[in-house]
């Protein structure tokens, strides 16, 4: 029979080259130096030109100790910073992406920054249009990054009722040691779902068991 290892027995800090590697850090090596470059120049940018903005997306789910490889970078500003953007780094250090009014390519990296404007409907519009793009307002310090709470990361990622989000949801319930509780905290339609992600993280956990104690 294998060993158990326990989720407590699973170092939840990994090191590179000695020293500890934060999970937005993580995240950003796992794409590469350009992803890397890209997203550091970006948030200069943001701050030389008084842009506020509030991480969401992968970076947002890294920083929640969750990481996914989708090499893009989300944020949410508001409509005069998207006007900003637009006015002042499209065009010069930003390539416009066809189809997509508020995507932009870094042009020396050829990194996607997708914009969202802050108040619009966020996710899935044919299912419900209860959760909007957060402001930058409530954007909190999580390893050292601005972006979202875990409750409202969670209710982005449930409202898109796309499986690979509701993955997400998963392991962010499992990294974090979310319980049933938690669902309180989520806005009332939304409290089924998140329970059936937690229901699944359960049953895969089940499955995880038996394979372990396998002979």
């Amino acid at each position: 029979m294998r060993p158990t290892i326990t989720k407590q027995e699973i170092p939840r800090v990994r090191q590179w080259r000695g020293s500890p590697l934060s999970p937005v850090d993580e995240a950003l090596l796992f794409h590469g130096r350009r992803f890397a470059e890209s997203f550091r120049r970006l948030i200069k940018l943001l701050q030389d030109e008084g842009i506020e903005y509030v991480v969401i997306g992968e970076l947002a789910a890294a920083a929640h100790r969750c990481s996914r490889a989708t090499p893009n970078i989300d944020l949410c500003v508001r409509e005069v910073g998207l006007a900003c953007f637009r006015e002042r780094l499209a065009g010069k250090v930003y390539d416009a992406v066809e189809g997509h009014a508020s995507w932009f390519r870094d042009r020396l990296t050829q990194v996607i920054v997708r914009l969202h404007r802050s108040g619009d409907w966020a996710g899935y519009k044919g299912r419900s249009r209860e959760i909007r793009f957060p402001d930058p307002g409530e954007a909190v310090a999580v390893e050292g990054l601005r972006t979202v709470s875990l409750e409202r990361l969670i209710a982005l990622k449930l409202v898109t009722w796309r499986r690979k989000d509701w993955a997400d949801v998963i392991a962010l319930i499992r990294e974090n040691r979310l319980d049933e509780g938690f669902a309180q905290k989520l806005p009332g339609f939304l409290r089924m779902a998140y329970l059936q992600c937690y229901d699944e993280m359960r049953e895969e956990d089940r499955y995880e068991k038996e394979l372990d104690e396998e002979p």
